[in-house]
């Protein structure tokens, strides 16, 4: 099962796209919202930062593939689903990405 993924009312640039480096996490922030990038090839993916288990910084943890591991109990997350891979209780909640001309937006709910 995938985590849920956020209903987009607006995008928002928050990232030049080769600021965001394929193997580590990249933090980024719309108003007060924590959100960890990571990207796989010419794709970006974009979950929430904080672990619901153990409140980690996701944006982080160790990648491994399209994994993230959370830096606190080392708890996995599919970071292209959203799927936790410790404990299906625990998946992350997905944001939409688009990149344009070079630059990444992130779709967000007002």
């Amino acid at each position: 099962m995938a985590g849920p993924i956020v209903e987009a009312t607006r995008y928002v640039d928050v990232s030049d796209v080769e600021a965001v480096k394929e193997g580590e996490g990249t933090i980024v922030f719309v108003g007060v919202r924590r959100l960890a990038l990571f990207r796989v090839g010419d794709e970006v993916h974009c979950i929430e930062n904080r672990c619901p288990h153990a409140g980690g910084f996701l944006g982080l943890g160790r990648v491994e593939g399209c994994q993230v591991r959370c830096p606190r109990h080392d708890w996995a997350f599919d970071f292209t689903t959203g799927d936790c891979l410790s404990d299906p209780r625990y998946d992350v909640r997905r944001y939409p990405v688009r990149v344009e001309e070079g630059r990444v937006l992130v779709g967000v709910a007002e």
